[in-house]
C-alpha cells in the first residue's frame, strides 16, 4: 500500500493515440510539479514495488499487461495503491430516461476479436464490474457525475473528480472567425454521422474534422482551427453524455460551445457556459447568438474564466491528490 512519506512515487498509466505519440501527459507533469516521483508508461512489465501509487488514466481496460502484474502482488505488503481515474463513456444511469445504447458494427467487431482498444460502455462498464469483484481498485474516480451515479445503481463506489483545463487545450487567438461550426471529434461514429449529415440539411455550414493520427488536429494547430470558428458543436457519442474534454476545448479558445442536452453536466452549467439544444434546434441557436452577439459574448467570457481559473487540471490533480490522502493510514501528506 501507500508509503508513508510526503514524496511518492507514481506509475502514471497513460494510452497516448498516434498523434500524441511521445508526449508527456499533463498529469504526469503536474504531479512532477508537486515534488513527487512520476514515471509515464504504456501498458506493459513494470517493477511495480518500485511504486507506492499507480495512477491509471482513462480506462483500465487497456492495461491488462499491468493489471495482470499488480493482481499477482495481492495480499504483498509491497504492492503498490491501485488508483483508476476513467475518463471513457459508461452507460447512464436509469433516471436519466435514455435508453441503452446500441453498438455500431465496429464496436462489436472489437468486442468479439477480444480488440483491448475497445472503448465502448459495456466494456468498460464490465472492466470495472470486473475489478470490483476482485476487491479492486484501493481508488476509484470517474470525470461525471452520470457516471458515479451509474456505477451507484450498480453497486460500484466512486468518487468524482471532473476533468481540467491544461495550457495545451488552447487560449484565444486575435483573427477573424470564418468558420461558422465547428465539430472536432472520431468521425467514424454512425451517430455523428447521422447528425453531421442532418445539420448540413439544415443549411449549418458545419466543418468536421477528426483524426487520431493526424498531428495537424492536435496542439497549436488545432488551438488555431478552433479559434477560427464562432461555435463549437458538441455531438456525443451516446446521447446525453457529458464531453467534458471537448466542452473545454471550446470553452478555453472562446469559441460558443452548442451541445445536445447532457444529463448531468456538472460542473458545466447550460445557459451559463454553453448553449443546450437539440440537434433540430441547432441551426436556430447558431443564428440566434450570431444576431445577438452581446448575448454570445457574455456565455463565451464566463465559460473562458470558468476553465482557465476554475476547472483546472492542477485543482483537479489536487482532489485525486486528496483522495490518495485518505487511503494513508498514517496521515502524511502526499500533495507536495
Amino acid at each position: 500500500m501507500v508509503a508513508h512519506d510526503t514524496q511518492l512515487s507514481f506509475a502514471v498509466c497513460w494510452r497516448a493515440i498516434p498523434a500524441r505519440a511521445g508526449e508527456e501527459h499533463i498529469v504526469t507533469r503536474l504531479l512532477r510539479d508537486r515534488g513527487h516521483r512520476a514515471i509515464q508508461t504504456p501498458d506493459t512489465n513494470l517493477a511495480l514495488h518500485a511504486f507506492d501509487v499507480v495512477l491509471v488514466l482513462e480506462n483500465c481496460h487497456w492495461f491488462s499487461t499491468i493489471m495482470g502484474e499488480l493482481a499477482a502482488m495481492k495480499g504483498s505488503a509491497r504492492r503498490p495503491l491501485l488508483a483508476v481515474w476513467h475518463w471513457e463513456p459508461l452507460p447512464l444511469p436509469r433516471a436519466a430516461g435514455v435508453p441503452l445504447p446500441r453498438l455500431s458494427v465496429r464496436e462489436v467487431a472489437k468486442i468479439m476479436l477480444r480488440d483491448v482498444r475497445a472503448t465502448d460502455v459495456y466494456t468498460n462498464l464490465a472492466a470495472l464490474r470486473r475489478l470490483s469483484r476482485e476487491g479492486w481498485p484501493d481508488l476509484l474516480i470517474v470525470s461525471s457525475q452520470a457516471w458515479q451515479e451509474s456505477l451507484a445503481e450498480r453497486g460500484i463506489a466512486a468518487h468524482w473528480v471532473p476533468y481540467g483545463y491544461e495550457m495545451g487545450d488552447g487560449a484565444p487567438l486575435v483573427g477573424p472567425r470564418d468558420i461558422e461550426a465547428l465539430f472536432l471529434g472520431a468521425l467514424e461514429v454512425p451517430r455523428r454521422k447521422r447528425i453531421i449529415k442532418e445539420l448540413r440539411r439544415r443549411g449549418v455550414d458545419l466543418i468536421a474534422r477528426g483524426s487520431w493520427f493526424d498531428k495537424e488536429l492536435w496542439a497549436d494547430s488545432r488551438t488555431r482551427l478552433i479559434n477560427r470558428a464562432e461555435a463549437f458543436i458538441n455531438i456525443q457519442r451516446y446521447p446525453a453524455e457529458v464531453s467534458a474534454h471537448r466542452l473545454i476545448l471550446g470553452m478555453a479558445n472562446k469559441c460558443l460551445v452548442i451541445s445536445e442536452p447532457i444529463y448531468r453536466p456538472a460542473p458545466f452549467i447550460p445557459g451559463e457556459h454553453y448553449v443546450e439544444a437539440a440537434v433540430s434546434e441547432m441551426p436556430a441557436a447558431l443564428n440566434y447568438y450570431r444576431t445577438h452577439p452581446e448575448e454570445r459574448d457574455r456565455i463565451v467570457d464566463r465559460a473562458y474564466r470558468f476553465v482557465t481559473e476554475e476547472l483546472t487540471m492542477e485543482t483537479s490533480i489536487s482532489r485525486v491528490l486528496s483522495l490518495v490522502d485518505a487511503l494513508n493510514p498514517n496521515g502524511h501528506s502526499c500533495r507536495g
